[in-house]
């Protein structure tokens, strides 16, 4: 625990050594002030006017405001990841200095997770200019705190998945440019699949001209496949997180997937010893 920690904070330091986390922070929190105000503005227009919008009465506040500002934030988090994640290992095979670092006294899991918890100390950086806009509607508004705070720990949630991404893609990669080109390209990938989803139609969409068989089996396959696009949305299981329902699905969404690329961040680094012993 102790050398993790040695790690973590030598990481997160650099952060602030060098432009990448005051860039990122200024990013931030220049574009969720902006959203916040689009978002804000948005909702008092369609609290005015409700009918004009298709309500009948004045639009609920989490599903209109809060949650779309929220998921906004998310979104934000996802494509600033590479840019926090290109560096932790691809600039030390870069360097020539990851074998150095992955001997002993250092392990494997305390590297890996010390950069990781640098990432995530970074992500929470972020997360503070979201949590002032959040006390402001706290303040202001009739929204149950718990609510808020769900919020706040869904953003939390996707920024440690896109993380773990980022730092997946760093551990495959001896550039950090190449590191974060790679990772901007996959979570583009990931955001424009989810919007894909959303368009596939739910029923079965080959031709009625097709034998009874084969459309059967188009449409189970179909079927999955739609479900694999459905599921991999990131933002969709951050929607109804962010208006304070919770479903089992979603709560587990996001720590599935960092476990995921976490272990493929494991056995990135441990295929080093797979090509030193061959």
């Amino acid at each position: 625990m102790r050398n993790t920690w040695a790690v973590c904070k030598r990481e997160f330091a650099s952060y602030f050594s060098t432009p990448v986390g005051y860039a990122a922070a200024g990013i931030f929190a220049a574009l969720a002030g902006l959203g916040f105000a689009v978002y804000f503005i948005d909702y008092a227009t369609m609290s005015q006017s409700p009918r004009l919008y298709g309500f009948t009465t004045a639009p609920d506040f989490e599903e209109t405001m809060l949650s779309p500002y929220l998921v906004f934030c998310g979104q934000m988090i996802m494509f600033l990841s590479p840019l926090l994640t290109m560096r932790l290992i691809a600039e030390e095979r870069h360097r020539g200095t990851i074998e150095l670092l992955l001997t002993y006294p250092l392990r494997d899991r305390e590297v890996i997770f010390g950069k990781y918890l640098a990432s995530l100390g970074m992500v929470a950086v972020l997360l503070l200019f979201v949590a002032v806009q959040v006390a402001l509607v706290g303040y202001y508004t009739r929204v149950e705190p718990a609510v808020l705070l769900l919020g706040v720990l869904t953003v939390f949630l996707m920024g440690a998945a896109f993380s773990s991404l980022g730092l997946f893609v760093s551990s495959i990669t001896r550039n950090q440019v190449t590191s974060g080109t790679l990772a901007f390209g996959l979570c583009l990938l990931l955001y424009f699949t989810g919007i894909m989803g959303e368009y596939l139609p739910k029923t079965n969409p080959t031709p009625t001209a097709w034998p009874d068989m084969a459309r059967a089996v188009a449409g189970i396959l179909y079927g999955l496949f739609r479900g694999f696009v459905t599921e991999l949305d990131l933002d969709a299981h951050a929607k109804q997180m962010a208006q304070g329902i919770v479903r089992p699905s979603d709560l587990v969404y996001y720590p599935l997937f960092s476990i995921f690329f976490l272990f493929l961040t494991f056995r990135a680094l441990e295929s080093r010893n797979w090509r030193s012993g061959s």
